[in-house]
């Protein structure tokens, strides 16, 4: 009896608090600014007993926080960088990052919203609140700007890093070597970002990574790697806030001038085909012009024997109904830096660069077969080093300066598009064996600069040594060229028709 007399109580005390609650929200009608700019809410802010009450879900979005809400449970967690807070309705108490604190107040269900008290919020991020009761409005101010993000992206003749703020700030920029650094110092916090999001892996043609940390308590330290003496430009942007870091190709790697205007004969397009993101293919038939590639042993040309293939591939793909484009048409230089570029240019889905293969002895005839390789930052599969370093040679890189060459070679990282690329080339030599007849060498890896930086499954073919008398006699003949051709087109279609959707 006693028991439920006591329950009862509790019940009644428990009604009127929340009739007084609503009854406050009823009465206040609060404006709300976040950082003085004005905070439309669903649901204005409420006082209870000189407590502010917020809605939650807009102030923890507007601080570019995320917020999920379990009704059955009356469960809140909210995230804001490195910080996670769990909360229950009705309870004083909060979990942060797994420690449990105790509130003055407890969050609260308001007119069907759910209200947090001012406190959670100071628990996530450093901000004041000043309550104006003459303006009837409640003023939250962040400390100090904040970093929300730090972010890249690869372009063929530049790298953009974008930093996102919560508001503008100034910064100080400064370039140094040794190695070679841009840096730029913002007065700012670092204190939403998590360690993960303090470091962006970039790893394209110009920049390896980029770091930030809390260099002084009110300047954040953001640090961009780059893998040369690089020009850069910094600037600043509003709505929204951002600091943008632009890192410009030289020359060394998008060739000379007249080099970077690529010949129309080197891109052409078949008629009445639109470019359509998944259909586009773009075909490098290797060296070329006063690059000739492997030479066998009466004389025969790799460069012409893959342009040769690549003009026939291309034929079939068209026929298809898919957009082609070559790095080359004719015999003409073309820099082995650019042909990656103009794959990345026209969006394709696949890039396949064409070569034949040579032993380290001209005429050798002990090595035979075909090989398909993709990227990687390490060698993975017997004479992958030899295959590349001789396909690298062709780059002004190689020759500019070893040390640059060996600094990309270690920088490079397999992307997000290596999986795929591998299971294009398993796709690729299962029909290259199978059409050609030679023996199997599999897939193998290597850091190939012909695929560094594209976005898209790559791969590059050995079709045969040229340097075996015997495989010389087969890439002579047409009707061998048209059976690789074939191969390298099947395998495109098989590829295509189930391409992954998130590529």
């Amino acid at each position: 009896m006693y028991k439920n007399r006591v329950l009862t109580v509790l019940f009644i005390l428990l009604l009127l608090h929340i009739i007084a609650v609503q009854g406050v929200a009823q009465q206040d009608n609060l404006g709300l600014k976040l950082n003085k700019a004005v905070l439309d809410t669903d649901v204005p802010p409420v006082v209870v007993d000189g407590r502010v009450y917020l809605p939650a879900r807009d102030i923890i979005e507007s601080l570019g926080g995320r917020i999920t809400w379990f009704p059955a449970l009356k469960l809140l967690n909210l995230n804001l960088g490195k910080k996670e807070v769990s909360l229950v309705i009705d309870i004083p108490e909060a979990e942060i990052n797994g420690e449990k604190v105790l509130l003055q107040n407890a969050p609260a269900i308001i007119e069907d919203r759910v209200m947090i008290p001012l406190e959670v919020v100071q628990l996530l991020t450093e901000v004041e609140a000043e309550w104006d009761k003459t303006a009837q409005e409640i003023n939250i101010t962040s400390r100090q700007p904040y970093i929300t993000s730090i972010r890249s992206y690869s372009h063929p003749d530049k790298t953009r890093i974008v930093i996102d703020m919560s508001e503008k700030s100034t910064y100080n920029i400064f370039i140094l070597s040794g190695p070679d650094r841009v840096v730029v110092d913002i007065k700012a916090s670092l204190s939403q970002l998590n360690k993960e999001q303090q470091e962006v892996e970039v790893n394209d043609l110009l920049v390896s990574r980029v770091r930030s940390g809390q260099f002084t308590p009110d300047t954040v330290r953001i640090v961009s790697d780059l893998k040369g003496k690089y020009n850069s430009q910094v600037f600043d942007l509003t709505g929204p806030n951002r600091i943008v870091i632009d890192v410009f190709a030289p020359e060394i790697l998008l060739g000379e001038a007249e080099q970077l205007e690529i010949p129309p004969e080197a891109i052409t397009k078949p008629e009445g085909i639109k470019d359509g993101g998944k259909q586009v293919v773009v075909i490098d038939p290797g060296h070329g012009g006063s690059q000739p590639g492997a030479i066998g042993y009466s004389g025969l040309k790799e460069k012409e024997v893959v342009l040769d293939i690549a003009l026939k591939l291309k034929k079939m793909l068209q026929e298809k109904g898919f957009t082609v484009y070559l790095t080359r048409e004719k015999d003409v230089d073309v820099a082995l830096e650019n042909r990656p570029l103009i794959a990345m240019q026209k969006e394709a889905a696949v890039f396949v660069s064409i070569h034949t293969n040579s032993a380290l002895q001209k005429g050798s005839p002990t090595a035979k077969g075909v090989e398909t390789y993709v990227l990687n930052s390490r060698y993975i599969g017997a004479s992958a080093k030899d295959v590349a370093d001789r396909e690298n040679k062709a780059s002004k890189l190689y020759h500019y300066e070893d040390n640059i060459l060996n600094q990309i070679i270690a920088d490079l990282e397999e992307s997000a598009s290596i999986g795929f690329s591998l299971n294009f080339a398993d796709i690729v030599q299962k029909k290259l064996v199978q059409h050609t007849g030679l023996g199997n060498r599999g897939v193998k890896q290597a850091p190939f600069l012909v695929l560094k930086g594209v976005n898209m499954a790559a791969v590059l073919i050995e079709v045969g040594f040229i340097s075996n008398p015997n495989e010389e006699k087969l890439l002579k003949t047409p009707e061998f060229r048209e059976k690789v051709a074939l191969a390298i087109s099947q395998a495109i279609q098989d590829y295509l028709k189930n391409m992954p959707k998130d590529i």
